[in-house]
C-alpha cells in the first residue's frame, strides 16, 4: 500500500533515525557484558557445573566450557537467553501486530521498558540477576522489532524493497557500530555503571523520537476488515528467514570469545568494541549498493553470491592468531551480511502484503535474535573453534542448494 511518495523517504528516514539510537544502545552493551559478568558473584553456577560433569562425563567432554562453568560459557548462556528469549516473543509480537492493525504503540512500549533495564543493570550483583534482566530486556525490545519492520514495508516502493532496506539498515547499523565504541570508551573512562546509563538514556531518547515523529494510521479502517482471516505465508520465506539466522550465527560465534581474545591477545575492551564496530561499519557501506544491486540485476544473483562468500570467511575465524586477522576477516563478512540482509530484507519487503507484514517481516527479525543466541553458545560450549565455526559454513552451503532451485527470482515473482 503505497502512499504519498512525498512522505515515504520521510517516513522511512525517522524511523531509521529512531533506530538508530536504540541500536547504539544494545551495541554499547556488547563489548561491556561479558567483561561486566565477571565481577558478579555465581554461587550456583559452580555447583550446576560439577554436577553436570559428575553425572554427565561424556556432556564434560564435548562440552568442557560448561562443565567448567568458565566465563566463555557464562557468556554464552547469557547472550543465548538473551537471544532466545527475544526471538520467543517475537512470534507473538508480529502475530498481534498483524491482527489488531497495531505497530507504533508496541514499539513504544517494548522501547521505554527495555530503557528502564539497562538503567537496572548498575544494581546486580548476581550472575543469575543479570540473566533474569537480559532475559526480561530481550522480550521488551523484541516486541519492537516485527512492527517496526512492516512500518518499512508498507512504506516501501514497488521494486524498491532492497534499496529501502539498505538505507534503513543502514542507519540502523551504524548506530550498532557506535554503540561497541562508544560503549568501550565509557566504560574505559567511567566504568560499567556509566555504560549502562547511557545505554538506557539513548533507548529513553529512541521513545521520544518515535512518539512525537513517527505517523502510523490503521491499514483497514473497518472492523470486518480488521477481523479477517490473515493471509498465510508461504513456505519459501520460511526457508529465506533461515540465511539471516545461519548467517547471524556465524556473524555471533565471537561473542563468547571476547575473554579468550583478551588474555590470548592481550585486547582491551574499547580494541574489542572497535573490532565488533569495523565489521558494521563495513557493513554499513555495503548496505545500500547491495540493495541498489539487488534491485538492478536479481536479489536472488545477490543471496547466493553472498552464501558462496560467506562459507570461506567464517571458517577462517578459527584460524586467527592475533586481532588484526580477526579484524579483516570480519571486514569481508560485513561485506557478505550487507548481500545477504538487504536480499533477504528486500525479497520480504516486495512480496508481502496487508495483513502478513508484521509476520512476514518478522520472520526475518526472529531468525536474526535466534541466530545471536545460538552463535555464541557454539564457541562458548564447544572445545574445539573449528568445529563450532564449520556448522554454520555447511548450514549455509546446504541453503545455497535449496534456493538455488526453489526460490523464485525477482521477474519469476512479478509475473506470477
Amino acid at each position: 500500500m503505497q502512499t504519498d511518495p512525498k512522505r515515504i523517504p520521510r517516513t522511512i528516514w525517522l524511523l531509521a533515525s529512531c533506530r538508530f539510537g536504540e541500536a547504539a544502545a544494545i551495541g554499547m552493551l556488547i563489548p561491556t557484558l561479558p567483561l561486566f559478568l565477571g565481577t558478579l558473584t555465581s554461587p550456583a553456577a559452580d555447583q550446576v557445573a560439577e554436577t553436570l560433569a559428575t553425572r554427565f562425563p561424556w556432556l564434560a567432554d564435548i562440552l568442557p566450557g560448561l562443565a567448567t562453568a568458565s566465563q566463555e560459557a557464562r557468556t554464552a548462556f547469557l547472550f543465548s537467553i538473551t537471544g532466545l528469549a527475544m526471538a520467543s516473543i517475537q512470534i507473538f509480537a508480529g502475530r498481534f501486530s498483524d491482527r489488531f492493525d497495531s505497530r507504533k504503540p508496541m514499539i513504544v512500549v517494548g522501547m521505554a521498558l527495555g530503557a528502564c533495564c539497562s538503567f537496572c543493570l548498575p544494581l546486580l550483583d548476581s550472575y543469575w540477576q543479570l540473566v533474569l534482566l537480559r532475559i526480561l530486556q530481550g522480550s521488551f525490545l523484541g516486541l519492537t522489532f516485527p512492527p517496526m519492520m512492516a512500518i518499512i514495508a508498507r512504506h516501501a516502493p514497488e521494486d524498491s524493497g532492497g534499496k529501502v532496506l539498505g538505507l534503513y539498515s543502514t542507519i540502523r547499523l551504524l548506530g550498532f557500530g557506535l554503540g561497541p565504541i562508544l560503549g568501550g570508551i565509557v566504560g574505559d573512562a567511567g566504568g560499567y555503571d556509566q555504560v549502562f546509563l547511557v545505554s538506557g538514556s539513548l533507548l529513553m531518547l529512541s521513545v521520544f523520537l518515535v512518539s512525537i515523529k513517527i505517523k502510523d494510521p490503521k491499514e483497514f479502517q473497518t472492523e470486518e476488515e480488521r477481523s479477517r482471516p490473515l493471509p498465510p505465508i508461504q513456505p519459501i520465506f520460511r526457508l529465506l528467514g533461515s540465511v539471516i539466522f545461519v548467517m547471524m550465527v556465524g556473524i555471533s560465534t565471537v561473542i563468547s570469545l571476547f575473554p579468550h581474545y583478551e588474555r590470548e591477545f592481550g585486547s582491551t575492551q574499547s580494541e574489542l568494541g572497535t573490532m565488533f564496530a569495523i565489521f558494521v561499519a563495513t557493513r554499513c557501506l555495503f548496505q545500500y549498493p547491495c540493495g541498489w544491486a539487488g534491485d538492478r540485476y536479481d536479489k536472488k544473483r545477490m543471496l547466493l553470491l553472498g552464501l558462496l562468500l560467506f562459507i570461506p570467511l567464517v571458517v577462517l575465524q578459527s584460524q586467527v592468531e592475533n586481532l588484526t586477522q580477526l579484524t579483516m576477516l570480519r571486514m569481508g563478512l560485513g561485506a557478505v551480511s550487507a548481500m545477504l540482509s538487504t536480499a533477504v530484507g528486500g525479497i520480504y519487503a516486495e512480496r508481502s502484503s496487508p495483513g502478513n507484514r508484521a509476520r512476514m517481516m518478522g520472520i526475518n527479525t526472529l531468525c536474526f535474535s535466534l541466530g545471536t543466541a545460538v552463535g555464541p553458545s557454539l564457541t562458548g560450549f564447544i572445545n574445539s573453534q573449528e568445529i563450532a565455526f564449520m556448522i554454520p559454513a555447511v548450514a549455509a552451503l546446504l541453503l545455497f542448494g535449496s534456493l538455488l532451485f526453489l526460490l523464485p527470482s525477482d521477474q519469476q515473482a512479478r509475473r506470477s
